[in-house]
C-alpha cells in the first residue's frame, strides 16, 4: 500500500535531499523569534539517510511545537558542510497556530481535552487581566493628570491668596490712618466750636479795649450806637437782673462790659450838657437859674432816664 505524505513534508524532503546531493552533513532547525533565531534541533545527514523518516520528523517537530503556540510561526532550516561554519542553504516553514487557522471562526481555539480547557482558561485570565491593567493603568494616569492641575490649581490660588492678604494688611492700615485722621479733625471742629463758643462774646470787650487804649478808660468808639444807649438808658433794675440772670457767665461778663461803659458815657453827656446850659444862659435870669442849681449839685447828675430838654434836641 502506497503512503501518502503531506505537502511541507514533500518539501521538506526534496529540500533535504538538496542538502545531501551538495555534500551537507547536517541539517540545523531553528524558531525565528523576533530578530533572533532559537535553536530547536540538530540532524545528520548521510547519502544512506531514509530521507522520508528524517522528513516526517521534521515536520512533526513543526506542527507540535506549532499547535501549541499561537498564531504564525516561522522555521528555518540550514544546511552545514562539513568544516563550515556559515550555512550553505536555508529553508524557510511558516506554520500557523491551531488558533490562527482561516479556518476557524471564534479566534484562537484549543483541543476539547484537559490541556486544551486549562490552556484556554490560562489565555482567558491573561487576556482579563491585560484588559483590568490596561484600564487601571489608564485610570491611573487620568488621576494624576487631575491631582497635577489640582496641584497648579492650589498652587495658583494660595498664590491670590497671598497677594489678598498682603492687599487687606495695606487697606486695614489705610482705613486706621483714615480713621486717626478724621478723630484729628473732629477734635479740631470741636476745639474751633469751643473758641467760638466760648469767646464770641468776649471778643467785643476785647476789642473795645484794644480800640480804646487811647481814653483814660480804655472806652473804645465801638459803643456809640445811639439806639443801644436808649436801650440801656430805659432798662429798669429789675429788668437788668432778670437778664443777667437768664445768661450764661460770658454773655453776663460781654453784657456788664457794654452797661458799664455805656453808664460812663452816660454821665459824662450828662454832665457836658449842663455845664453847656449854664455857661449859655443870660446873667439876668441867673438868679432864676440859681434856685435850681442846689438840686443839680446835691445829686450829682440828673435822674437817670432823664436828660435836659436842649440834649433831647440832639
Amino acid at each position: 500500500m502506497m503512503k501518502t505524505y503531506s505537502t511541507e513534508h514533500a518539501n521538506i524532503a526534496n529540500w533535504l535531499r538538496t542538502q545531501i546531493a551538495d555534500g551537507c552533513c547536517r541539517v540545523v532547525l531553528c524558531q525565528r523569534v523576533g530578530a533572533e533565531n532559537q535553536h530547536v534541533r540538530e540532524w545528520s545527514i548521510a547519502p544512506e539517510l531514509d530521507v522520508d523518516g528524517l522528513a516526517e520528523e521534521i515536520n512533526g517537530r513543526i506542527c507540535e511545537e506549532a499547535r501549541v503556540l499561537r498564531g504564525p510561526t516561522v522555521y528555518l532550516l540550514f544546511g552545514f558542510k562539513p568544516s563550515s561554519y556559515d550555512y550553505f542553504d536555508r529553508k524557510i516553514v511558516r506554520m500557523e497556530g491551531i488558533g490562527a487557522s482561516p479556518d476557524t471562526l471564534l479566534g484562537e481555539t484549543e483541543q476539547p481535552d484537559p490541556r486544551g480547557i486549562v490552556s484556554q482558561m490560562m489565555r482567558h485570565n491573561e487576556a482579563s487581566v491585560r484588559i483590568s491593567l490596561g484600564q487601571t493603568l489608564a485610570i491611573v494616569e487620568h488621576y494624576k493628570g487631575i491631582l497635577a492641575e489640582r496641584d497648579a490649581r492650589i498652587a495658583a490660588l494660595e498664590e491670590k491668596l497671598a497677594q489678598i492678604g498682603e492687599l487687606q494688611h495695606e487697606l486695614v492700615s489705610m482705613q486706621h490712618e483714615r480713621n486717626l485722621e478724621m478723630v484729628r479733625e473732629k477734635r479740631v471742629e470741636r476745639k474751633h466750636a469751643f473758641v467760638r463758643d466760648k469767646l464770641d462774646m468776649l471778643t467785643p470787650v476785647l476789642m473795645s479795649k484794644v480800640l480804646g487804649t487811647g481814653t483814660p478808660k480804655g472806652q473804645g468808639s465801638i459803643f456809640g450806637e445811639e439806639l443801644l444807649r436808649q436801650f440801656l438808658k430805659s432798662l429798669a433794675p429789675e429788668q437788668y437782673t432778670a437778664i443777667s440772670n437768664a445768661l450764661n457767665p460770658e454773655q453776663n461778663v460781654t453784657l456788664h462790659t457794654i452797661f458799664e461803659g455805656y453808664s460812663a458815657r452816660e454821665t459824662v453827656r450828662q454832665k457836658a450838657a449842663a455845664d453847656a446850659e449854664s455857661s449859655a444862659e443870660p446873667s439876668e435870669g441867673a438868679a432864676n437859674g440859681a434856685a435850681h442849681t442846689p438840686e443839680y449839685e446835691t445829686n450829682g447828675a440828673p435822674p437817670t432816664g432823664q436828660e435836659p430838654a436842649k440834649e433831647e434836641k440832639k
